[in-house]
């Protein structure tokens, strides 16, 4: 097994075999897209190949363990997540080791260039142009689109979560124990006293943030929906949201379809709660969120109530399961839904989805639009503490590069940042070295044009308040309210350099 190589030296065989055409295999095949490779020398193999289809305008076939292994001109690589797929990654090598093939690598392990930084001797470069700021009031302005922010609820605690992790447990547990891994680290992060360490089972907590949110120009929240077959979790602030009208923020739902594991203690295979897809779920889950959506200050676009979908390549047989929504919708009086795919990072042209939903968006555009420029993090000894490492200059230039050279109809997001070091002891992800408050402004200021150039409202930023993975608009101790009033400045047409204050 390679344990890493470079894009320039992935060019120099003469052919590349793709094993795994699923959402891992779907990032590395595009990032090879974007490095201009030669698809003539790409070959997609895959279990699922008569559903997969083609990516990126190759077609994906069978596996054939029997095709030469053309000696030292051919490279494998094995796209399929390790955390998830450990016993079945050592039998696939193990087959392409006796056919003869001698260069095969795991797709995590591919990077254009590789730059170790040395944790002992790194040197922060981040938050260079970051300062202090107070929470200034932008009522008095006209937001330019309509800002959708994703919201947590994790911050009260409920049963289950006290059984799986321990009394007491909140989405501020991993948040409190977090510590910086590197010199430099922008952690813990710390909510400022004006919020302080706040629970959501009390709506007043939620009555502050909506205020806070319309000050600063958000349209409204989408918040999390946690729902296994009619069994909801963490539904508590949203509940506390719809019995409260007087709380003036608008919102909609975004179904998180997917199994919750222990895999932030590295452990994929204990599940705690299966997201299951049963016949009857389709029409139970339209009735179980039709108080919500019958809500005046539900999210509509073109008139419509918005549901957003988490997974929906997860989803078996979707195009059938969004028909019996909308059937149901009617049934119930709701009248045409507005079905929204997360980009995961399937497209809907991916998915051969485009006739089935009313759009698209993405959590982080970093997590879709996959940045290749990888930079190891390592200790004296070398060793990699994590690869999953980006600039957050390099996240927003390459989702730049993608909009521009796709044609990119999605509705547009930007993402606070990303850091999930908190709640992972390795193989965390961080999106933003390197920040900078100035190239934030740039990128939500560039989404807000591109969103009006095309005729459209809204936008999405990740997120309101997702604490343990470093993406948040809240205030926080150390920066006071910059990033909301950044936010703020970039929507509503002024300048990065504006004042409320002056």
């Amino acid at each position: 097994m390679i344990n890493r190589i470079s894009y320039e030296a992935l060019g120099l065989y003469n052919k590349i075999i793709v094993y795994g055409a699923g959402q891992v295999g779907m990032c590395f095949l595009k990032s090879l897209d974007r490095q201009m490779f030669n698809k003539s020398k790409i070959i997609i193999w895959d279990r699922k190949y008569r559903e997969r289809g083609s990516i990126c305008g190759i077609s994906i076939a069978k596996p054939d363990f029997s095709i030469s292994a053309d000696g030292d001109d051919t490279v494998v690589i094995i796209a399929l997540s390790f955390r998830k797929n450990q016993p079945l990654i050592h039998e696939i090598e193990e087959k392409f080791t006796n056919a003869g093939y001698n260069h095969i690598c795991l797709s995590e392990n591919v990077s254009s260039f590789v730059n170790n930084i040395v944790v002992d001797n790194y040197k922060d470069t981040a938050y260079q142009d970051c300062i202090y700021q107070s929470d200034m009031d932008f009522s008095g302005f006209t937001p330019l689109v309509k800002p959708i922010a994703f919201y947590l609820p994790q911050f009260h605690e409920i049963p289950e979560n006290n059984d799986w992790w321990g009394n007491g447990f909140t989405e501020w547990t991993n948040t409190r124990k977090a510590l910086p891994r590197f010199k430099g680290h922008y952690q813990p992060r710390e909510p400022h006293e004006d919020i302080g360490y706040y629970d959501l089972s009390d709506a007043n907590i939620i009555r502050k943030q909506a205020e806070l949110a319309k000050r600063h120009g958000i349209y409204g929240w989408s918040v999390y929906y946690y729902w296994f077959s009619g069994r909801r979790l963490l539904e508590k602030p949203l509940d506390l949201l719809l019995e409260n009208k007087d709380i003036d923020i608008n919102f909609c739902l975004t179904w998180c379809n997917e199994t919750w594991s222990k895999r932030w203690v590295g452990d994929e295979r204990e599940e705690l709660i299966e997201c299951e897809y049963r016949d009857d779920d389709p029409d139970k889950f339209i009735d179980d969120i039709f108080k919500y959506v019958d809500d005046r200050r539900y999210i509509r676009i073109n008139g419509k109530p918005v549901i957003m979908v988490y997974k929906p390549n997860d989803i078996p047989d979707i195009k059938n399961v969004v028909f019996r929504w909308r059937r149901r919708a009617h049934k119930n009086g709701l009248g045409d839904l507005f079905i929204i795919s997360i980009i995961n990072p399937h497209t809907l042209a991916d998915l051969k989805l485009s006739d089935c939903f009313d759009g698209e968006t993405e959590f982080t555009p970093a997590n879709s639009y996959y940045v290749s420029n990888a930079i190891n993090l390592v200790d004296r000894m070398n060793k990699v503490i994590s690869n999953y490492v980006y600039t957050f200059d390099d996240c927003f230039s390459n989702y730049v590069k993608a909009i521009e050279t796709s044609n990119h109809s999605a509705y547009l997001s930007c993402m606070c940042g990303f850091d999930n070091s908190p709640r992972y002891t390795d193989r965390f992800r961080i999106y933003d070295l390197g920040f900078s408050v100035k190239q934030f402004y740039n990128t939500v200021k560039y989404i807000t044009d591109k969103t009006i150039a095309s005729n459209r409202n809204h936008i999405f930023v990740f997120a309101w308040n997702e604490w343990a993975e470093s993406a948040y608009l809240e205030p926080d101790k150390r920066f006071g309210y910059m990033m909301i009033n950044t936010f703020s400045k970039a929507i509503h047409g002024l300048s990065f350099d504006f004042d409320l204050f002056d």
